[in-house]
This record gives C-alpha cells, structure tokens and sequence, in this order.
C-alpha cells in the first residue's frame, strides 16, 4: 500500500470526525450501522499523550476512543504502515490530502516542536466543509514517528473558539512521548 494511499485513509477518517462525528450515546436504534474501519485511538501502546482535564472520553462509529470539550476535540492516531523516515515528508502529504477534502484551507503555521522524548512535525491551519463554507474549522495536527508507525495527534475546534483551546492544544503537543 503506496504512503498517499495510507494517508488519504486516515486523513478520511479525522476529516469525517473534525466534521463532527456524533458520539455514541449507548442507545438501543434500529438503525444499522455501515461496516466502517475503525482507527485505534489512544492509549496507543507506544506513545503517550497528557489530556487536558476538561475534556472528557468519547468514541464514535470511527473511534474507540477520542477526547471532547464543548466543540473541541483532541484524537490520536497511528499509521503501522511504515517504515516512515520523516514526519515533515508525511506532514507535507497530508497537508495536500486535507486541501483535497477541505473547500478552503489557509495554513496558519508549520513547525517543528521538541515533546518530552521525540521532535513533531505540526501544522496548524484554518479550513471550510460543507456547500456554503458554513462549517469553518481551525486545527493543530502533530506528526511524529518511531520509524515503524506515524502517529498522528489532531486537535481542532471551531475557528470562533479555536483562541480558548490553542494554547491547551500546543501543551497537548508538548506532552507527546514515545515508549523507549
């Protein structure tokens, strides 16, 4: 499986989750369910993440377990498709795959940032959804990878709230530490 191939998939399913997925509400329906692929999110086994502790556990139809505070949102994924030698080359590739699904996207910034143990690539960028442009997004994506695996930490809310949760976000960035 080629990497834009992998990053497509995955960036699928963070773009239907920064849409809004519903979380479950453990509810009984008739309805039944596609058969989706569903992610592992946290606690993945090789990296550890601090969550702020306003934002509580949740999961969906795409994620066992992601993190939600109002209309923000913090999930982390992992990419086994490796081997991956860079997490800027892979960041530069999802970033062409978010402007592929996104009707607009303004980049905000790109840096690369030292966690406790590892370096992250991020980005963090404005973007539109939806025919009008009427769903306007802000995120802060963190790339980092131990070789094998690309983990990827996405924090996103509303652009209107995005100021009260960037610097939450950029500590949840900070925290990033890979299993020795």
């Amino acid at each position: 499986m080629n990497m834009k191939y992998r990053i497509s998939a995955v960036l699928c399913m963070v773009m239907l989750l920064l849409a809004g997925c519903s979380s479950k509400s453990g509810k009984n329906t008739d309805e039944t369910l596609e058969t989706v692929v569903v992610y592992q999110a946290l606690p993945l086994p090789d990296i550890f993440v601090d969550i702020p502790e306003s934002f509580e556990e949740t999961s969906s139809q795409f994620y066992e377990k992601y993190y939600i505070c109002e209309d923000a949102s913090i999930i982390v994924t992992e990419d086994k498709n490796g081997p991956f030698p860079s997490a800027y080359d892979y960041s530069l590739s999802a970033l062409e795959q978010y402007r592929s699904v996104a009707n607009t996207l303004e980049v905000l910034s790109q840096d690369a940032i030292t966690a406790k143990n590892c370096g992250i690539q991020m980005i963090e960028f404005n973007y539109t959804l939806g025919e009008n442009n009427d769903t306007q997004m802000s995120t802060m994506v963190g790339f980092v990878t131990d070789g094998d695996s690309m983990y990827i930490i996405t924090c996103k809310s509303n652009t209107s709230t995005y100021a009260e949760y960037q610097n939450a976000f950029r500590t949840v960035m900070e925290s990033v530490m890979l299993a020795e």
